[in-house]
C-alpha cells in the first residue's frame, strides 16, 4: 500500500492524537510552529486535522516536543500500516511457500521462510 492510499485509510477516529498533546501541553498551534521551524501554523492545524500526514523529519520532531512515540502519536496511521504490512508479509509467505524447494532459490527461500516464522512467534505487535 502506498502513502496516498494509506493516508485516505486513517480517517477513523483519532487517527493521530496531535491536538491532545498540543492541548496538554497548553502551546498554541502558532508556537508549535515556531519550534518545528514552520512559517506559520496552517501546517500544524492542517497536521491535527489529518488533512497531511507529516515528514518523518517532523513526525520525529512531534515525538521529541511532546515526549510520546510517533506510534501512539499516530495511532490510526499505526494500525492501518500494521495491518497492510501484516497482510503483505502473509501473502508473500504463502507465495515463497508454493516455490520449489530445489535449484538455485531453495536456499534463499529457505532462509526467508525461516526468518517469517521467527518473526511470527515472537509475539511482537
Amino acid at each position: 500500500m502506498y502513502p496516498k492510499e494509506i493516508h485516505e485509510q486513517i480517517h477513523e477516529p483519532l487517527a493521530n492524537h496531535l491536538r491532545i498533546h498540543r492541548l496538554k501541553t497548553g502551546f498554541t498551534q502558532h508556537e508549535v510552529a515556531e519550534m518545528l521551524h514552520y512559517i506559520n501554523r496552517d501546517i500544524i492545524s492542517r497536521h491535527e486535522r489529518q488533512e497531511v500526514l507529516p515528514s518523518l523529519l517532523i513526525a520525529l520532531s512531534y515525538e521529541t516536543l511532546y515526549r510520546v512515540p510517533v506510534s501512539e502519536i499516530f495511532s490510526g496511521l499505526k494500525k492501518t500500516v500494521d495491518f497492510n504490512v501484516e497482510a503483505q508479509l502473509a501473502e508473500y509467505e504463502r507465495y515463497l511457500g508454493k516455490q520449489g524447494a530445489a535449484g538455485p532459490r531453495a536456499a534463499s527461500i529457505a532462509r526467508k521462510l525461516e526468518w517469517l516464522t521467527e518473526r511470527r512467534s515472537s509475539g511482537f505487535t
